[in-house]
């Protein structure tokens, strides 16, 4: 998306990261579980593919797509299976994406609060970030809880944009996904979506980013108002 040259030079203040498919490769360990309840009901493997168009509405939509059901109180009975096997196995395979770490260094050089929004569990959320992004000071790191909307609801990131303590037009929010590209959007937030995660570069530019990225260190230039006009 083209930006005009005071846009895309002005800094920002802070940044909130999604997680999985953006910081986080987590594709393979929620297939291997996702897999292990599918073989529990006696269903045929699900694909990594397939895996990857589900990720990003929130645990129980994941489930009725790999069932192929819109059955609520089955999906609550599978989510009962899939927590504790995900639980087991959600860091085996689950890495940082390639430049991700030298692009949070660099932020952390530069002073930029950081965040974390997930729709993926609180209670999966957390464990991840602190496996994964222990060596960085992130200001919090935080998964869906309920009563709180799921993004593209903006109500908690703009509580994080203020646990950060910068105002949310000052903050950028990072994701691979039209959902992020929206939460960004809603919060009145600079969206930066990157296209290595889960969802397809067009799905992505239909949703309206401010910038697109291909690879981690493009994120540092546009938080620190440094990148050029698209």
């Amino acid at each position: 998306m083209t930006t005009s040259d005071t846009e895309t030079r002005q800094p920002l203040c802070g940044v909130i990261f999604d997680l999985d498919g953006t910081l986080a490769d987590t594709l393979e360990d929620i297939t291997d579980a996702m897999n292990a309840v599918l073989a529990e009901v006696d269903r045929k493997p699900i694909s990594l593919s397939k895996v990857r168009s589900l990720v990003g509405q929130g645990l129980v939509d994941l489930l009725k797509g790999a069932f192929d059901t819109d059955d609520d109180a089955f999906a609550r009975d599978v989510v009962e299976r899939y927590r504790p096997l995900y639980a087991e196995c959600m860091l085996v395979k689950t890495r940082l994406y390639p430049g991700v770490a030298d692009m949070l260094d660099a932020l952390h050089r530069a002073d930029i609060p950081m965040a974390v929004l997930s729709n993926k569990p609180d209670y999966l959320t957390k464990p991840i970030c602190a496996s994964l992004l222990a060596r960085w000071p992130f200001v919090e790191c935080r998964g869906h809880l309920e009563p709180h909307a799921r993004k593209p609801d903006a109500a908690v990131a703009i509580e994080l944009a203020s646990t950060i303590g910068r105002r949310v037009e000052d903050i950028g929010f990072v994701g691979d996904s039209d959902v992020d590209v929206l939460t960004a959007h809603n919060a009145g937030m600079r969206s930066v979506g990157v296209t290595w995660g889960f969802r397809d570069r067009d799905v992505i530019l239909s949703a309206g980013p401010d910038h697109l990225v291909d690879h981690p260190s493009q994120i540092v230039p546009i938080v620190l108002g440094q990148a050029q006009s698209a």
